[in-house]
């Protein structure tokens, strides 16, 4: 109830103009603790993010990862129980890279705390458990969890619940220092990502330029909305100077996802880079049937035929990758048709994109080569042993 009060005085405060907001004496009497809450709420709405939201799902919060369609290349989010087959993680979230490498996860230090640890993979040895370095050297979150690592390696996001928050899980970015060997001191990315509520598991997906991000506020105990977002390089807020502050307000919480298309075109771009993803996903169901030569004896029709689980990880992103270059082709094909039918002064354009799609092409169907023949190899080694 004391945050629900909270919230109701931060949107009055702002909607008040300055005059009456000084005329304004009969206030509940607040704790220091609720005043420095207060005004830490006023400080993130006044520089709330301006994000482009082209969608939102409400699911059960018990399976909401099914619902991010993350391209192979993102990696994969997980249950702790499922990655380490244990129960008892089952409210721990397991970050996996695209490589299958390194595993970002949460575990309970007791019953009260958890942090998150990361492991990495040799061979086919995993190693053992470390503490991820500088995420929490004061103890200032009592709870960390939804770790995602950013396809360069060095940025990390995750959830935690602390001092520094505003309510429930917040997210938090924060960058590798190479030189320190540890991650830097974690920022709040503030609103309209965080709120009052729990907000967690924030995903980029570089590839597709397609964010994720659940959050519990205005649901029911057992679901949670998912938002689609489009990301941004740079960091733009609502200037105070062009939006009056109840919109400032109703941007802070996503009051409405169509408040926010605010350029047509990208959101149309965006839109179509959904569905076109979902429809990938749609031809990279485990249970789906393929045609994939092992070896002159072997050939494997499904997803579970794989010995190795990293290959059937492999197997995944060789069929995001192909789907990808059959895209890219068409694409070449009718930029090929359009340079024919093109006037003399376009046709410079054309073709240096013309050759810049066909490099793009050229190093794709390298890598779609290299894959095949790393889980052929691997399998077969596999099989060799274990005959």
């Amino acid at each position: 109830m004391k945050i629900r009060i909270l919230y109701i005085l931060i949107s009055l405060t702002l909607a008040l103009p300055v005059g009456a907001q000084k005329r304004k004496t009969a206030r509940p009497v607040l704790s220091p603790e609720e005043q420095a809450l207060l005004e830490k709420r006023q400080r993130m709405m006044a520089t709330t993010q301006k994000v482009m939201f082209i969608d939102s799902l409400v699911v059960d919060k018990q399976d909401f990862f099914s619902h991010y369609m993350l391209s192979a290349e993102t990696g994969s989010i997980r249950p702790g129980s499922a990655f380490f087959h244990d129960t008892r993680l089952k409210d721990c979230v397991a970050y996996l890279n695209e490589m299958g490498n390194k595993c970002f996860f949460s575990h309970h230090d007791n019953d009260s705390t958890s942090n998150l640890y990361y492991i990495e993979a040799d061979n086919k040895d995993w190693s053992r458990p470390e503490l991820v370095p500088g995420l929490n050297p004061d103890n200032q979150f009592r709870l960390v969890n939804y770790p995602y690592l950013t396809d360069d390696g060095e940025t990390l996001f995750f959830a935690a619940v602390g001092d520094d928050g505003i309510g429930g899980y917040d997210i938090y970015e924060t960058t590798y220092d190479e030189e320190a060997r540890q991650f830097l001191r974690p920022v709040n990315i503030g609103m309209p990502f965080n709120s009052e509520a729990d907000d967690y598991m924030y995903v980029i997906d570089e590839y597709n330029q397609l964010g994720w991000f659940a959050t519990n506020r205005n649901q029911p105990e057992d679901k949670v909305c998912i938002y689609v977002f489009v990301p941004s390089h740079t960091r733009q807020i609502y200037s105070q100077e062009d939006y009056e502050p109840e919109e400032i307000e109703s941007f802070s919480r996503i009051a409405s996802i169509k408040d926010t298309w605010d350029d047509q075109q990208r959101y149309n771009e965006a839109i179509q880079r959904l569905h076109q993803l979902s429809a990938s996903r749609q031809q990279q169901d485990p249970e789906h049937f393929f045609r994939f030569a092992i070896n002159d004896d072997l050939v494997y029709r499904q997803l579970s035929d794989f010995k190795l689980k990293e290959n059937q990880e492999r197997y995944k992103q060789l069929s995001t990758l192909q789907n990808r270059q059959n895209t890219m082709s068409q694409q070449l094909d009718s930029s090929r048709d359009y340079y024919a039918a093109a006037s003399a002064d376009n046709r410079q354009k054309l073709a240096d994109d013309i050759t810049n799609q066909e490099r793009e092409l050229l190093l794709l169907q390298q890598r779609i080569k290299s894959i095949e023949k790393t889980i052929r190899n691997t399998e077969n080694i596999f099989l060799t042993k274990n005959k």
